[in-house]
C-alpha cells in the first residue's frame, strides 16, 4: 500500500510508517496533521487516481523541527575584484505518515 501526496509543492511516495523530510510546517512536533493533496492511492487491489486529487485525507506525526545541511552560494568574476559569499540553512520537517 503507498500512496503520492503533495506537500508544499513537492511530491512524496509514502508508505505506512514510512518517515520523509519535508520543507518546515508551522506545527509543533508531536502534534498530528491531515494531508489533503493525495494525488494517487494503491491499496494493493486497486490503483485510484485523482483528478488532480482525491477526497481522501493521509494523517502524519510531526516528530520534529531541524536545519538542512549548509549551502555556499559563492559568486565570482576574475580580474574585476568581485567576490560574493552567501550561505543558507533551510529549515525542514520531519514526518511520520500513517495511511
Amino acid at each position: 500500500m503507498f500512496a503520492i501526496v503533495e506537500i508544499k509543492g513537492h511530491q512524496y511516495k509514502v508508505q505506512n510508517g514510512q518517515i520523509i523530510t519535508t520543507e518546515k510546517i508551522e506545527e509543533e512536533p508531536g502534534k498530528e496533521i491531515e494531508i489533503k493533496n493525495v494525488l494517487l492511492l494503491y491499496d494493493g487491489k486497486e490503483l485510484k487516481i485523482g483528478k488532480p486529487y482525491l477526497e481522501i485525507n493521509i494523517k502524519a506525526k510531526i516528530l520534529r523541527h531541524f536545519k538542512g545541511q549548509k549551502i555556499i552560494d559563492f559568486k565570482y568574476t576574475p580580474k574585476k575584484r568581485y567576490r560574493r559569499k552567501r550561505g543558507h540553512r533551510q529549515q525542514l520537517t520531519e514526518l511520520q505518515i500513517f495511511l
